[in-house]
């Protein structure tokens, strides 16, 4: 029994290892037909196959019958990872909350349980010392001006100092007041230091932890402080929803990756794991020389008739070129015979024509309409081709290029690459135009206009993708393009090196283990179906509707079954057959939005309730989002958005490639939802209502805040600023006054012109949009400046949410409106348990402000400067205002028959009514006046509040313009409840008043014709 069964199971293994072969190796032939087998054979595999479940079965219920739960098998591999430090222990990660230290010799494991690591602080360690966990008070009594500081929410975290060389190492002591804490790192002889107080060396990794939480230390290289890096500081804290834990191991100078792993025990391999036949091989290969790293950068394998060279250069010495060096044994010639006729041996074959690919790129394409088909030749001997980019070249590309065919590429550069060039040829000499990833050196039969258009991250010069223009030269019979390949690896860093087995290390090749998939493991997606407010069908049978395609939907609902951060592909990751959902969007109003949002805010033109007039070409780069929603629920009525590119089901392959190499910039993301985390969506002065609303939270407390937002004369402001040190003046257009860094009013316009009888207050600036006085009343409620012109902490940093929230009021009131959070939409719908990803539809990215590290960066901010926003994001302030309370949006409305909640968010608790004054005079007379200035708006200019923003992009004059507001109820017909809404057009030439406005105000006259149904929560 124990040798049959001990056949039967490498019987099966064979088996898997043929499979995995066949299903890995892509060669592309067509499957040869499989014998057929006895069926006495076919019978007995069947019982043996039984057998085998059935003491596999046995063996897995008595093994959970002692332990319990143990841990899924994918994450048991993992530990595999820690096998070199701490081979042959037993992890345990626990279900409570908490954290813990586990001593195994001189190394070290780390478990946080149940906890949540806050986002990163970034330190330049080229400024020390660095003191963190200090409350702000303390803080500013014991540091310099000019130290940086991160300030904690009290004394439940330990003070910790941090001071070194900036070429060496990083001496790190702490305080814990008396409360046990503990140390591991990386540095040094490795191991645990414990004590309330103590000392240790920071190497490139540790965790300082205590009974109520920890902090993870990360030093890391950094461009801006090359001597010393910097650090990144991550703040755990109880988290019960997240479930699961941080494991992280240490050493001796190691710091290992750390995994997520789920509550359970799990055993760490004793040994390290056999490699596979295909690894063994390579290395074999390698080691004899068979297989190598040549001259050219590309990998080289020795030709199958290397033997045969041999023998003849014996008699004839005439030596195989390139391989002279090389002498061949019995071993070396069974090793070249597994090469080319054995499955590992093309399995590695392969893997080395993948490298290579990836490795030096010529890739080309067509106009969409174009039949040209070209034949690539390298070293004059024609190539395979293979279509689509490596998935790092995608990030040649800043966005997805449009109106071509699919990309075309040498497939494989044989002969190691010893050639330079390779040769693009069509047999039909006929007018034609290329994208070119690659750089053209030569041309016959025609004469070429050649334009670089590189402009991804990858892009080191413009010209590594050309747009070539060719025109036959008379007479010519064909075209011949001689064409020099990109290092892609160069340009991506190794990017793609995670996608396949060999890489380049240290100057020759390696082999590297790839995780294992777990798509055999994956369930089924569930089928979906969606529907609009009112039970329209936006989405079924595994695609959008024709409306909701039409109305712009197909990004968020999705644009193809594998779209899996799609409202559809989220909602079939879930367990279940099937599933029907209800979304808050109303496809009427959606279909409007989207209509009016193409015309006016990306051509241009004008709208005038039912068509589009004089529009034009969309500029380059320009983008534009739009949002209305109910204020008093949240629900999103439309979320329209454009300028990312078109969502093609037909191109899903190169548009999955693009979304993985560059998400932010995808042609999936919306532009109404989520940002890409640069300077073209700074909201402008559209955040000034933020602003006005910290100036009102810390008024509070400050009669002479108090005094100026209610509106002092003029000659009064100017003597409180100037008895105080401060440069304002109302009657100067640029704050401070003389040099440095300077915030300055729109076209020079004078704080005292917008008076109103002599007096100047909140109202008035908010109305007519005053960046000076706003920088200047900004400058004066923020505690972390000192109270004074000059001195303060203004670098300070905070590692819990809301340290600074006291002493820095506008960005503690950001955050208070969501700013740093990523907004979830589902309404409480998705389990607790959901595995939610960065870029999912239903989870917009947060707003975020820049870090503050001066005096006039307070300033920019109190204008909307340094900062990203999202058209929801401030959609939601401006409901918040409306309703005097926070507003939590939802866009999953039902799911299988649940409804979502709707609970009244917590009151602002700060002064409203200034703020709405000058959101109202905004719409009368102020910055938004001209846009809604018609008749056709007289009914509803009385309900209407707006504040405009216009945040410069460059030197170029260019601009990112935004619209903000509400829409008080019974405004338009049938509106009972209060509409928020907002706006934004990216490289406009124009300002808010004048670009962004007139995009609500045509909206907002197609609603007037449109009876609006709107449910209460």
């Amino acid at each position: 029994m124990p040798a049959t069964f001990s056949s039967l199971m490498d019987s099966f293994a064979a088996g898997r290892t043929a499979r995995r072969r066949a299903r890995n190796l892509r060669l592309g032939a067509r499957p040869a037909a499989r014998a057929r087998l006895p069926v006495t054979l076919w019978l007995l595999l069947a019982c043996g196959a039984a057998l085998l479940g059935a003491v596999v079965l046995a063996q897995a219920a008595r093994s959970l019958a002692a332990s319990g739960a143990h841990a899924a098998a994918g994450e048991s591999a993992a530990l595999s990872a820690f096998q070199p430090l701490l081979g042959g222990v037993t992890v345990r990660v626990p279900r409570a909350p908490g954290i813990e230290i586990v001593q195994h010799g001189a190394n070290a494991l780390v478990v946080a349980s149940s906890m949540r690591l806050g986002p990163a602080v970034r330190i330049d360690l080229c400024t020390q010392p660095v003191r963190i966990g200090y409350p702000f008070g303390e803080a500013a009594a014991l540091a310099p001006a000019r130290k940086l500081l991160l300030a904690s929410t009290g004394s439940a975290t330990p003070r910790v100092d941090l001071r070194g060389d900036a070429g060496g190492a990083v001496r790190l002591a702490w305080n814990a007041g008396g409360a046990r804490a503990a140390w591991v790192g990386d540095a040094g002889n490795g191991g645990v230091v414990r004590g309330s107080r103590g000392q240790a060396l920071l190497g490139s990794a540790g965790w300082l932890v205590w009974q109520d939480g920890a902090l993870r230390l990360t030093r890391r290289a950094s461009s801006t402080c090359a001597q010393a890096g910097e650090l990144l500081v991550q703040r755990a804290s109880v988290d019960r929803a997240a479930g699961g834990g941080l494991v992280q191991a240490f050493g001796p100078g190691v710091a290992l990756p750390a995994l997520q792993l789920a509550a359970g025990e799990y055993k760490v391999p004793a040994r390290a794991p056999r490699a596979l036949e295909d690894a063994l091989l390579f290395e074999q290969l390698q080691a004899r020389g068979l297989i190598r790293l040549g001259p050219g950068g590309l990998a080289e394998a020795a030709p199958r008739d290397l033997a045969t060279w041999s023998a003849a250069s014996l008699e004839a010495r005439a030596p195989l070129p390139g391989w002279e060096g090389l002498r061949l044994d019995e071993e070396g010639r069974k090793l070249l015979v597994r090469l080319y006729y054995r499955a590992d041996g093309a399995f590695v074959r392969e893997q080395l024509r993948v490298f290579n690919s990836e490795r030096r790129l010529l890739a080309w394409r067509v106009r969409t309409h174009s039949r040209q088909l070209w034949q690539a030749s390298v070293g004059g001997v024609p190539v395979a081709q293979d279509a689509g980019l490596p998935v790092a070249a995608m990030r040649l590309f800043a966005r997805l290029p449009e109106g071509w065919a699919p990309w075309a590429r040498v497939g494989a550069w044989d002969g190691g690459g010893q050639a330079a060039t390779a040769r693009l040829s069509l047999d039909k000499a006929a007018p034609s135009e290329l994208l070119l990833a690659g750089r053209l050196r030569r041309v016959e039969g025609a004469t070429a206009s050649v334009s670089g258009v590189c402009d991804g991250r990858a892009c080191r010069e413009r010209d590594a993708v050309q747009r070539v223009l060719l025109t036959p030269v008379p007479g010519a019979q064909r075209i011949v393009l001689e064409v020099e390949p990109l290092d892609l690896a160069r340009l991506s860093g190794n990017a793609d090196a995670a996608y396949r087995h060999v890489r380049a290390e240290g100057g020759r090749l390696a082999w590297q283990a790839l995780p294992a998939s777990n798509a055999a493991a994956r369930p089924a997606l569930a089928e979906v179906r969606l529907s609009g407010r009112h039970g329209e069908s936006l989405w079924t049978d595994g695609r959008a509707s024709a409306a909701a395609q039409a109305a712009g939907l197909a990004p968020l609902l999705g644009v193809h079954r594998e779209h899996a951060s799609s409202v559809a592909g989220m909602l079939a990751r879930l367990p279940g057959g099937s599933h029907t959902a209800r979304l808050s969007l109303d496809l009427r109003l959606q279909g409007t939005a989207q209509a009016v949002l193409d015309c006016v805010g990306l051509r241009g033109g004008q709208w005038d309730g039912q068509r589009c007039l004089g529009a034009g070409a969309i500029p380059e780069g320009r983008q534009a989002g739009l949002v209305l929603l109910d204020a008093g629920n949240g629900d999103v009525l439309a979320a329209a958005g454009g300028g990312v590119g078109a969502a093609d089901p037909a191109r899903w392959p190169e548009i999955r490639d693009f979304d993985r190499a560059d998400p932010a910039r995808s042609p999936l993301r919306l532009p109404a939802f989520q940002h890409d985390g640069g300077a073209r969506r700074a909201p402008g002065s559209t955040f000034k209502v933020v602003t006005a609303l910290g100036l009102e939270a810390a008024a509070r407390g400050d009669a002479r805040l108090e005094r100026l937002l209610a509106g002092m004369p003029l000659t009064a402001i100017d003597a409180m600023a100037h008895e105080d040190g401060y440069g304002f003046r109302t009657g100067a257009p640029a704050y401070p006054q003389g040099g440095g860094a300077r915030i300055t009013n729109f076209r020079e316009q004078l704080a005292g012109a917008r008076a109103v009888e002599g007096r100047f207050g909140l109202a008035q600036a908010m109305a007519h949009s005053v960046n000076t006085w706003f920088a200047w009343t900004a400058e004066l409620g923020d505690r972390s400046l000192g109270g004074g012109p000059q001195g303060g902490l203004p670098g300070v940093r905070e590692i819990d949410p809301g340290a600074l929230d006291p002493v820095r009021p506008v960005a503690g009131m950001a955050r208070r409106l969501g700013f740093g959070t990523p907004l979830r939409l589902d309404g409480g719908l998705l389990p607790q348990d959901f595995r939610w990803s960065s870029w999912d539809a239903l989870q917009a990215s947060p707003s975020m402000l820049d870090p503050i590290q001066s005096r006039h960066e307070v300033r920019q901010m109190a204008i909307g400067l340094r900062m990203q926003a999202t058209p929801l994001q401030m959609a939601l302030v401006a409901a918040a205002v409306g309703q005097g309370r926070l507003v939590a949006p939802r866009l999953l409305l039902e799911l299988d028959g649940r409804a979502a909640a709707a609970q009244p968010g917590p009151e602002l608790g700060v002064r409203l009514d200034r703020v709405r004054a000058g959101m109202r005079g905004v719409v009368a007379g102020g910055t938004a006046a001209g846009a809604f200035r018609g008749k056709e708006f007289d009914a509803l200019r009385a309900g209407l509040f707006g504040k405009t923003g216009t945040a410069p992009t460059g030197e170029d004059g260019m601009a990112t313009v935004w619209f903000m507001g509400w829409l008080e109820p019974g405004s338009l017909p049938g509106q009972t409840r209060r509409l928020a809404f907002a706006a934004f057009v990216s490289e406009s030439s124009l300002t808010g008043g004048a670009h962004a406005a007139p995009l609500l105000a045509g909206l907002l006259r197609s609603m007037q014709g449109q009876s609006l149904e709107q449910k209460g929560d």
